[in-house]
């Protein structure tokens, strides 16, 4: 392990390990080019999705059951991402990256057969097992496989494909359904999922440094699965007309009980699938915690940025889109110009850059909010957040790679993963439930009128309220979203606070702009 100087940074020896010796420049460019589609593939599955939704309700019906299709992706993909993440450090990251490839797809291909609301929800969590296992392992083999000489243009690659992926997934999904039907959404993953496969089993040659016991720890996986689903369901449903006290009991004293035993059983256990111990590290503790911050910000900032732009304001779905994909691409671009900074300045001060963009930028979402401002100021003051979650991203990522040798790399990377994804889903779910409480007296009346709250996103049902009730609905979801703004702001300042607490070092090697994502 790495050892800690005076001031915090972690001093630690240049490491090459073998698969990166034996990576040469032709088999490296078929590998990342792999590793690029697939990932791309699972992260514009849920956007994609999301678009052929209301089609795939309107034939398969089960309106009721509408939220456990994204929940149970989500879900399955979160909460394996710790064992992926052991598995490929103990057996390898190839074998586990095609296994996890072929549960994806074979997932895809099954959802693509549904004839009900229950078996689509069943595939979903199928296809979400394989996704868990494809991020955090394609980040493992990136941080394998480049080295110094990695060039600007793999960055900038990288960077323009992951931000073109991210616009594309909406209208991909769009023209799919409209085109070849909702089941195409799932079909197109098959044929680009197939030849990153065959990509990594021709070109991709690993040589393990050193083998060691190969030991799941299957109760410390049953044990976290357990506290993440019964925390996921508790902040699924706070609020008004959510659990009720006794059920929030159940589940508060479920997910400490589940957390304790974890905690107790990793601290016993030889080959972990979290160590505690590295919570404790001065270079993967804060990014950790402030992955968490991160995707509580971030995914949050996704889901109720176009609530409030359609419903707040009367906007379509295009004005929402229009706000909230300047983030993507900011993002990109700045994942470009973070690379290097890692370098040169080191993780504090990267990521302490990114946290002061995301400050401001949050800020400026908030007053848009607060006083009504134009729909460009509400794009400029989102555009500076993205430009802030580049340095961010990638500086919690590789302070916690760099951390450790490359037998714990799989794991620190899918806990970084794995908190980034927890923690937006419980943010979101918090967030979720403030608004709720914030708007239980208007929805209550609305409801004694007549007017349901889904009618009001609703473009046909919408068409036919009033200008009055469009008007007080509109003052309500903005009002309400004014304040959960205000407290992702509040996230963004103690993110900042956490950046601060990270070590001092530099990389030590240059960073493909990949890896921020």
């Amino acid at each position: 392990m790495p050892s800690t100087n005076g001031d915090g940074a972690v001093a630690t020896a240049p490491l090459v390990p073998a698969s990166r010796q034996a990576c040469d420049a032709r088999a490296r460019k078929f590998i990342t080019a792999a590793c690029l589609l697939v990932m791309v593939l699972v992260s514009m599955e849920m956007t994609i999705t999301s678009t052929a939704m209301p089609t795939i309700i309107g034939e398969l019906h089960g309106l009721e059951h509408y939220s456990w299709v994204a929940s149970i992706y989500l879900l399955a993909c979160t909460v394996t991402m710790p064992l992926y993440g052991r598995m490929a450090d103990a057996i390898g990251r190839k074998r586990v990256l095609l296994a996890a490839i072929v549960i994806f797809c074979g997932g895809s291909l099954l959802a693509s057969t549904s004839h009900s609301m229950t078996q689509l929800i069943v595939f979903r969590g199928i296809q979400g097992l394989g996704a868990g296992g494809v991020m955090p392992v394609v980040l493992t083999i990136l941080g394998d496989i480049f080295t110094l000489e990695e060039r600007a243009r793999i960055q900038a690659f990288f960077s323009a494909v992951w931000g073109t992926s991210s616009l594309a997934g909406p209208a991909l999904g769009a023209l799919l359904v409209k085109t070849l039907g909702w089941r195409s959404v799932f079909w197109v993953n098959l044929p680009f999922g197939t030849i990153a496969l065959l990509m990594l089993a021709w070109n991709y040659h690993e040589r393990r440094e050193e083998h060691h016991k190969m030991d799941l720890d299957l109760p410390g996986v049953i044990s976290l699965a357990v506290a993440s689903m019964a925390l996921l369901s508790l902040v699924s449903r706070l609020g008004p007309g959510g659990w009720s006290w006794t059920m929030i009991g159940l589940l508060v004293a479920v997910t400490l009980a589940a957390m304790t035993y974890f905690a107790r059983h990793e601290r016993r256990m030889e080959h972990p699938i979290l160590p505690t111990t590295l919570l404790s590290n001065r270079a993967v503790g804060p990014a950790i915690f402030g992955s968490a911050l991160f995707g509580a910000g971030f995914l949050s900032l996704d889901t109720y940025v176009p609530l409030y732009v359609q419903g707040g304001r009367g906007g379509d779905a295009t004005a929402a889109a229009s706000v909230v994909t300047p983030v993507m691409l900011t993002w990109a671009i700045s994942g470009v110009f973070a690379a290097p900074m890692l370098v040169r300045w080191g993780f504090r001060r990267t990521a302490t850059l990114g946290a002061r963009l995301i400050i401001p930028g949050l800020a400026g979402l908030f007053v848009c909010a607060l006083a009504g401002g134009p729909h460009w100021m509400l794009t400029a003051a989102l555009s500076i957040t993205g430009l802030g979650f580049g340095p961010v991203s990638m500086a919690f990522l590789i302070s916690a790679q760099e951390a450790v040798d490359y037998r714990q790399r799989g794991i620190v990377t899918s806990a970084i993963s794995f908190f980034r994804t927890m923690g937006g889903a419980v943010g979101i779910g918090v967030l979720g439930a403030m608004f709720n409480i914030l708007t239980a007296r208007q929805t209550l009346w609305l409801r004694t009128i007549g007017v349901k709250p889904a009618e009001l996103l609703d473009p046909r049902g919408y068409a036919h309220l009033s200008s009055e009730i469009r008007a007080a609905a509109q003052r309500m979801i903005a009002g309400g979203l004014t304040w959960v703004f205000a407290a992702m702001l509040g996230c963004a300042v103690v993110l900042w606070a956490v950046t601060r607490m990270l070590a001092v070092a530099r990389c030590e090697h240059d960073v493909s702009a990949a890896e921020a994502l």
